[in-house]
């Protein structure tokens, strides 16, 4: 008796990658009606970000997210002291929340070079406004009001964080960037 499954198994699509005209069309054929259908290469993308996501190989904290910067004592009103944090070849991160702590006399903003970058060719602050002198923020990046999504940063992507001198410190004080997340292993 034939009901119909039988047939459905034998006729599985075959997938084929031809050259066309130097590019690679990807595409399945459905022998049910002899036709050369294309498949949609950015539902493969999504399932491996996807994969990505759910499997952590780490956790991103203190211990091997974050750049501290040391505005020596006796620094100039607005001279700038950067640092950054370089997501390693290979990896992918996921960042929940930055913390930023800046000391008295000296502001502070965070860089991301994975946002687009401005005009001038410079990478784009994450704060509209520079953090306040002597503040401690955490910036839940998943939240309303702020990306509304963990940030993927993936090797090569740096993480700056920016101290600005307002007024001269009279002893070292050192600017703190914490990134918070997992990282995995990447794999688009």
């Amino acid at each position: 008796m034939n009901d119909g499954k039988v047939e459905a198994l034998q006729s599985t699509p075959n997938v084929s990658a031809p050259p066309l005209s130097g590019t690679v069309l990807v595409a399945g054929f459905d022998p049910s009606d002899s036709s050369l259908r294309l498949l949609n290469l950015g539902t493969f993308h999504e399932s491996q970000v996807l994969a990505e996501r759910a499997h952590a190989l780490d956790k991103l904290d203190p211990r091997n997210a974050q750049k501290q910067v040391t505005v020596p004592a006796g620094s100039g009103v607005a001279t700038v002291w950067p640092g950054s944090m370089e997501v390693p070849a290979g990896e992918v991160w996921y960042v929940s929340r930055l913390g930023l702590v800046t000391p008295a006399g000296v502001t502070g903003n965070i860089l991301i070079s994975r946002f687009p970058k401005k005009p001038d060719g410079t990478d784009k602050e994450y704060l509209a406004v520079d953090q306040a002198a002597g503040a401690t923020t955490n910036y839940d990046l998943a939240s309303a009001g702020e990306l509304g999504e963990e940030l993927r940063l993936v090797g090569g992507d740096k993480v700056t964080v920016r101290g600005v001198v307002t007024a001269a410190p009279a002893a070292d004080v050192t600017v703190t960037l914490t990134a918070y997340g997992r990282k995995g292993k990447r794999l688009i």
